[in-house]
């Protein structure tokens, strides 16, 4: 069988798990209450925002901070945000795992002078 038919064999795989079907009816879920969106949308942003300023080495605000922990502090006692962020976070570790075993199956294909970047 040829790499890109996996490829396809195991995006359907996902489409059709659990995990993926729970995902996509939470996100239904909260994208048809508006405030329920808008408080996810609001914390997804500064959580966003945090990680890259941590990625470019930035400090990040006492008031970034609590912004962040008030927003989480929301979507955590609201049931609908809290199912929608656990499922959306059990998916993200499923593609995550998917993205570590190829990257480690190919590692001997980073051009030359990358070598130093694997892991």
């Amino acid at each position: 069988m040829a790499a890109n038919d996996i490829a396809y064999e195991l995006a359907r795989t996902l489409k059709e798990s659990d995990q993926f079907k729970q995902f996509l009816k939470s996100k239904e879920k909260v994208m048809s209450d508006a405030s329920n969106h808008k408080m996810v949308r609001e914390f997804q942003l500064k959580q966003w925002e945090i990680r890259e300023a941590q990625m470019l080495e930035q400090e990040i605000s006492e008031e970034k901070r609590q912004e962040l922990e008030r927003l989480y502090s929301l979507v955590s006692i609201n049931p609908a945000a809290r199912e929608y962020l656990e499922a959306e976070f059990e998916v993200s570790c499923i593609v995550n795992d998917i993205q570590k075993i190829i990257g480690e199956a190919i590692q001997d294909a980073m051009p030359i002078g990358f070598e130093e970047m694997a892991p």
